[in-house]
């Protein structure tokens, strides 16, 4: 089953994943650009490079899952689909089979 996008949160330092179930699963240094790559997704303001670059973070992270459901909305509704969608869609398939959605 795909897991809804965990949308970041609006703090006084931009957007976070405070009080979220990625919170102690994102790397600190990658936080802020993950959250705004993330809320322009879930704003429906993403560029194909906003699709691509949280989906590369969270891959990253282990947070297959996510990745997964990022990549499903990039396909489904997203700008510019890239054409190698299907491979990445592949490995982050076996990612959430082998880690079980990842880091969560």
């Amino acid at each position: 089953m795909l897991e809804p996008i965990i949308e970041p949160r609006l703090g006084i330092d931009g957007w976070s994943y405070t009080g979220t179930s990625l919170e102690e699963c994102v790397d600190p240094h990658l936080e802020p650009e993950l959250a705004q790559a993330v809320h322009l997704i879930t704003s429906g303001l993403a560029t194909a490079w906003n699709y691509r670059r949280a989906i590369q973070l969270l891959e990253s992270q282990r947070a297959y899952g996510q990745a997964y459901a990022i990549l499903e909305a990039w396909a489904t509704d997203g700008p510019e689909p890239d054409g190698s969608l299907s491979k990445w869609r592949a490995r982050l398939a076996a990612g959430v089979l082998r880690h079980g959605g990842g880091a969560f």
